[in-house]
């Protein structure tokens, strides 16, 4: 494979990495492998993560190109129309209880990249593919790939999801999802767990970082979509604060790969490598008052109730899906004109809440204590990406200053962009409600973050993570959306 002309990549998601915790951990020597990459690669410390700033949402842009609105993941939680029910994509312990585990698995292995992914956008290793190269993932939860590949649950597994279990998952040629589907080489195994259901979850950085340094050694893939997630689950217990230490370790399973041939110089000369995150974090308080209960919020209002099976609508007002620091409301089709002021005028009450938003028409638009802002396409403002707007109102709803023909969001990142592309998409919701700092809302079963880290909302400490790419003329401000049409370009003759 590497006898091609091109060299091949790893694209490495370090899962909720902050550009402030790269930076000290690289300062401070404890992300030696970080720090050799970024001496030599075009960085960017302003990049810039899809709204929600969610691991579905974010992750789906990062290996389609899409924004949300194109690519169908809404988020963790949302509520599907059609089927009538919510969809968890394994949000927490206790909203697999609530749902059902074998329901959740269904959703997380099955329905997400078969069905919820949209079939009109193409992932990386689809385009890959066409190109004649081959890719692998390794535990990246958005995997849809050109290839089938047969599930290998262990007994526990098959008794518990005998019928949730799909038999086979699309991914691309070489797709390792640790103990559920794996390819070709079998020699990492030993670091998986022995026994037990947390076998996918568990010592899976090092099972990726053993099973991508294998591929290079065997020159199999022409790309490798290495994901390292345990930075992510330390910054959720600890708070972002924790992340110094946790990239420490996020950085030897680098190391590891950059050893592959011999020398870290080596393998640089023979593999491009590119880093980055999906979504950063932000502080949680302790304080009881700061996990926001939506249900009891709205309990004005009549709610679809949380349940296994079907969660119908009926004569109910509204559906409730929180995700962390971002929600999504869904509200009766046959009173929506009737429901969506109210609805969000109790949520704007709340201090926890930050913004309220929605699609009127063409138009969008987004409530908060600073004020109320309309905004739509074509106008006379443009932003940091060249899109043009036109809006009424106040500006303070995203902190927002429009002068000499530039508009500028430096607390909301891109926000007209960000929020139409999210309000685009119809799962995630009527209403959007994004959550103040230090606030978060409780998920489907009742669980939080409480003292430690969140993410989600709009608010650029969740949304501001680094780039760094050893390829060619890297974006220089990039979104998540410019990842895969940059590693394309790299494989494009």
């Amino acid at each position: 494979m590497f006898g091609k002309s091109v060299k091949p990549v790893v694209y490495t998601v370090i899962d909720g990495m902050s550009v402030e915790a790269l930076e000290q951990a690289i300062a401070g020597g404890k992300a030696p492998a970080l720090a050799f990459l970024k001496s030599r690669s075009s960085y960017a410390r302003d990049g810039v993560a899809v709204f929600p700033t969610i691991t579905p949402a974010a992750t789906a842009s990062l290996v389609t190109g899409e924004t949300p609105d194109r690519h169908g993941i809404p988020g963790m939680c949302w509520y599907d129309r059609d089927a009538e029910r919510f969809v968890n994509y394994g949000q927490s312990p206790r909203a697999a209880v609530v749902e059902g585990l074998s329901q959740v698995v269904e959703d997380a292995l099955g329905n997400l990249n078969r069905h919820h992914l949209s079939p009109n956008v193409r992932t990386l290793h689809e385009s890959l593919h066409d190109l004649g190269r081959v890719s692998a993932s390794i535990n990246y939860m958005v995997f849809r790939g050109p290839y089938l590949h047969r599930t290998k649950p262990n007994i526990v597994e098959k008794l518990m999801f005998h019928r949730q279990l799909p038999k086979t998952l699309p991914g691309p040629k070489e797709h390792y999802f640790a103990d559920v589907v794996k390819g070709p080489s079998n020699g990492c195994n030993k670091n998986l767990p022995k026994r037990g259901l947390d076998k996918r979850i568990s010592a899976t950085d090092g099972y990726a970082s053993c099973v991508t340094r294998g591929l290079l050694e065997k020159e199999a893939v022409d790309l490798i979509l290495f994901y390292l997630h345990e930075n992510d689950h330390v910054s959720h217990r600890q708070g972002p604060q924790g992340q110094v230490d946790s990239l420490a370790s996020a950085d030897a399973h680098i190391a590891y790969v950059l050893e592959a041939f011999g020398s870290w110089e080596e393998t640089l000369d023979r593999v491009e490598f590119v880093v980055t995150a999906d979504h950063s974090q932000s502080p949680i308080s302790d304080q009881e008052d700061h996990i926001l209960d939506l249900p009891e919020i709205l309990d004005d209002f009549k709610q679809v109730p949380y349940q296994r099976g079907k969660e119908r609508f009926k004569s109910n007002d509204v559906a409730i899906a929180g995700n962390g620091r971002v929600a999504f409301f869904y509200l009766n089709p046959k009173r929506r004109a009737t429901l969506v002021e109210p609805v969000a005028r109790a949520l704007f009450e709340h201090p926890g809440v930050d913004q309220t938003m929605w699609r009127d028409g063409d138009t969008y638009v987004v409530d908060s204590q600073r004020g109320r802002l309309r905004f739509w396409e074509e106008g006379d403002v443009t932003d940091d990406r060249g899109n043009s707007w036109g809006f009424q109102g106040d500006l303070g709803a995203v902190s927002g200053v429009a002068e000499g023909g530039s508009i500028r969001t430096p607390e909301y990142p891109l926000a007209f962009w960000r929020i139409k592309h999210a309000l685009d998409l119809n799962r995630v919701g009527d209403i959007v409600a994004t959550m103040s700092l230090t606030y978060e809302c409780k998920d489907l079963g009742g669980g939080d973050h409480r003292g430690g880290g969140d993410h989600a909302s709009l608010h650029v400490q969740d949304s501001i993570i680094p780039f760094m790419s050893t390829i060619g003329n890297a974006p220089l401000r990039p979104v998540t959306t410019d990842v895969v049409p940059h590693i394309l370009d790299h494989f494009t003759p």
